[in-house]
Order: C-alpha cells, then sequence, then structure tokens
C-alpha cells in the first residue's frame, strides 16, 4: 500500500518501508485520518480546498516543503477574498510558529468568520495533523538515514 507518507518520502521511503509495514496498522490508521480529514463530511462542511491550503501552511510554516508540494498538488485553489480561509490561515499561523499566544480570542476569531464549532474542530485536527505527518515524515528521514 502507497500512502501519503510514502508518497511524500519517495526514494527516502525504501530505507523505512520494511520497518513501517512491520506496524501495518499505524500505516493505516495514519491514511485514514488524512483521508478523513480530506474527503470526510467535516471536510464538505469547512471546504476541502480551504483544508488543503492551511495544510500547505502549516507544513511550509513547520519547514516541510516535500509535504507542502504534496497538498499543494492536490489541485485545489481556493477562492481569493475568501474571509473564512484568511481566519483558517492565521489560526494556522499563530498555532504553528506561536502556540503558547493562542487565546480564547482566536478561537472567537474563527467563530466570527462563520466556522461552526464542529469546524473549529477539523480545522484544530488538521493543522495537528499535519504536524503530526511532519514529526513523522523527519524521523523516519533520520531513520532511512541511519539505514543507508
Amino acid at each position: 500500500m502507497t500512502d501519503v507518507i510514502d508518497a511524500v518520502l519517495g526514494a527516502r521511503a525504501e530505507g523505512v518501508h520494511k520497518i513501517r509495514q512491520e506496524r501495518p496498522a499505524v500505516v493505516a490508521h495514519t491514511q485514514g485520518v488524512y483521508d478523513a480529514l480530506l474527503d470526510g463530511p467535516a471536510a464538505a462542511s469547512v471546504g476541502r480546498e480551504r483544508l488543503i491550503a492551511a495544510a500547505v501552511a502549516v507544513a511550509e510554516l513547520a519547514g516541510a516543503p516535500e509535504l507542502a508540494a504534496h497538498y499543494a498538488g492536490l489541485g485545489t485553489t481556493p477562492a481569493q477574498g475568501d474571509s473564512v480561509l484568511a481566519a483558517i490561515l492565521l489560526h494556522a499561523a499563530l498555532v504553528t510558529s506561536t502556540p503558547a499566544a493562542a487565546t480564547r480570542a482566536d478561537i472567537e476569531a474563527l467563530t466570527a468568520a462563520g466556522l461552526s464549532a464542529a469546524d473549529i474542530v477539523t480545522v484544530a485536527q488538521l493543522i495537528g495533523f499535519v504536524h503530526f505527518q511532519v514529526r513523522l515524515l523527519a524521523g523516519l528521514t533520520l531513520i532511512g538515514a541511519g539505514h543507508e
């Protein structure tokens, strides 16, 4: 099974593919979360293109250009002047760059932009998941480098 992590690792995946396959449930569930966030009912509510734009921004800010390129390559572009997207991107940048600075007012800004409580949870889950992917890719890259 090729999943997003293997796809982003590219040729580097060869060094860790066997290790990852020893934990097939982890691989399957990681891909399952990705699929649910981008293609599940919550994505329809927030807007898949908005979630992808947020994933690109988080990956870029977290220093994972290959992951950002993966998300950017999904082929959707949000509408210009989308105030909901602007609020999501501002929140994603805050949580990625200075998470301790986030306050209740930042959540209220998402509500004011038109996101429901469930939408805000989806956005938070996406941000957290992309950070998980960034850490996973970094760790696997180090493990793969040690097996070369």
